[in-house]
């Protein structure tokens, strides 16, 4: 009993222990849920709060990726604007360095223009001395005063070297009061003889000693009267009717109003220096054909121009008849060659044939002097090989020393020419003097022509020989090594 006793107090002490152990777990178990609830907030709270970082991040970098974006398309023009204005800069610089090309090209033109200008006055100055002394020769009324207003001119002439036009405006004076002098104004209706010695019929102007003029009705042509001191004659002046189309038109259009009536101004071209260069400038310059332009070099060149013109055809000839006979020495080729020299180990009857099928070949001829001997001793092979060389050498170089020959007198014939036309020119100076350039073209021309005509037929030429002797050369080569090749060949042991 008192066992049982004791066990149920023992049981009830040890539920009245646990009593309170119970409720301590209870309170415990709701804190933790308190506190388990309130780190789901935190924990909620904290993932919002990731959230709006993560979608701010997002934020910046989609700003940033536009930023970078407007970035580089800005770079981008600004680059290609960059481009843009360094190829103009380009363009400007290369415009400006054109231009200041053109214009020092301009200003050393216009430099030029000046000093030709400025020699105008003196060139105007020296042609009026010399017209002086034709003063009344053609019309001798009132002689002492046309010959007063001709130096009046002239010593006006020498203080007005600078301004041309001026001197010439007073020589135009001088031929007007000519022309009111002499009186003789016609303007007729008859025949005449035209330029070139033609019969024409029309209207035929005169205006004294200053101008003449007609016009052809039936052809329509026009003609000047123009002095040609070149021509030689007693009367150097001569009908021409190749003026320049203005001119031509104008003359046309005046001859056509004058015979008309009609009132007004016409223009006659009025050779107001009449030389030779002044009357060349209303004629047009005529075409030549190839072979006029040829035979006026000739005529220009002197009498030695025509054995240089003799040398070239020499040369062509006998150039491409050289270059054909080594064309036909070199038949065959070095295959045939080598087929001739193998076939005297065992058939020297094929080199025979080769040399046959092929007779202005020297080196199968050499070959086939080998084959020729093919049974005797070498030292008789050696010797018809030597004879067939000292045959068939000297054939080959014919001709080349000829050429050569050719090539030297060329440039000396050009060197006589140029001493011949330095002569002719010293001789116009002694009897002339150096007023008038023209006189010296003569023999400057002969001089310049020969020796440009002695160096054009001498390069060439020299080019010539120099290419056939080294095709010769090259043949010769050809021979002796063959030659050599088919004596080892038939004697291996010498």
């Amino acid at each position: 009993m008192k066992a049982a006793t004791g066990l149920k107090s023992l049981l009830a002490g040890l539920l009245l222990a646990m009593a309170p152990m119970k409720a301590m777990a209870q309170v415990s178990v709701n804190e933790n849920a308190e506190k388990l609830e309130a780190l789901k907030e935190e924990l909620e709270k904290a993932r919002q709060l990731r959230d709006k970082v993560i979608a701010k991040r997002w934020e910046d970098k989609r700003a940033d990726m536009d930023a970078r974006e407007k970035f580089n398309q800005a770079y981008d023009d600004l680059k290609a604007q960059l481009e843009t204005r360094n190829l103009e800069s380009d363009r400007l610089h290369e415009e400006i360095q054109s231009n200041l090309k053109d214009a020092e090209e301009a200003e050393a033109g216009a430099e030029n223009a000046k000093v030709q200008f400025l020699s105008l006055g003196s060139q105007l100055r020296d042609r009026i001395s010399e017209m002086s002394a034709s003063v009344g020769k053609n019309f001798p009324a009132k002689v002492p005063e046309r010959i007063q207003s001709y130096n009046q001119i002239l010593k006006a002439a020498d203080t007005k070297r600078e301004a041309p036009a001026e001197i010439l405006s007073d020589l135009a004076g001088y031929y007007a009061s000519e022309l009111a002098l002499t009186r003789e104004i016609s303007l007729e209706k008859r025949d005449f003889t035209r330029a070139g010695n033609v019969r024409g019929e029309g209207v035929l102007l005169r205006l004294g000693m200053a101008a003449s003029a007609y016009r052809d009705d039936k052809t329509g042509a026009v003609g000047l009267l123009i002095k040609d001191a070149s021509s030689g004659a007693i009367n150097p002046f001569e009908w021409r009717e190749n003026l320049p189309a203005d001119a031509n038109a104008a003359l046309a259009k005046s001859l056509e109003a004058m015979e008309k009536g009609t009132s007004g101004t016409v223009s006659i071209p009025l050779d107001i220096l009449p030389n030779q260069a002044q009357g060349k400038a209303y004629i047009q310059k005529e075409e030549k054909s190839f072979w006029k332009s040829l035979m006026h070099t000739v005529k220009t060149g002197g009498v030695f121009m025509w054995p240089l013109l003799v040398i070239p055809v020499i040369v062509i000839v006998m150039f491409f008849s050289k270059l054909l006979a080594v064309y036909r020495s070199r038949a065959g080729g070095t295959r045939i060659y080598l087929k001739a020299v193998d076939s005297l180990a065992g058939k020297p009857e094929e080199a025979l044939k080769l040399s046959k099928q092929q007779p202005s070949s020297p080196v199968l001829k050499v070959i086939s002097a080998v084959a020729a001997n093919r049974d005797k001793d070498r030292e008789l092979a050696e010797k018809d090989v030597k004879e067939v060389l000292l045959h068939e050498v000297p054939r080959l170089e014919r001709h080349l020393t000829t050429l050569s020959v050719l090539a030297a007198a060329a440039p000396l014939l050009g060197l006589l020419g140029t001493v011949s036309g330095l002569i002719a020119m010293f001789q116009v100076i002694t009897q002339h003097g150096v007023n008038d350039p023209k006189l010296l073209a003569g023999g400057i021309g002969e001089a310049l022509i020969a020796t440009e005509t002695g160096l054009l037929i001498a390069i060439p030429t020299l080019l010539g020989h120099n290419f056939l002797a080294n095709r010769v050369d090259s043949l010769v080569s050809d021979m002796e090594f063959y030659a050599l090749k088919a004596l080892n060949t038939v004697w291996p042991k010498g």
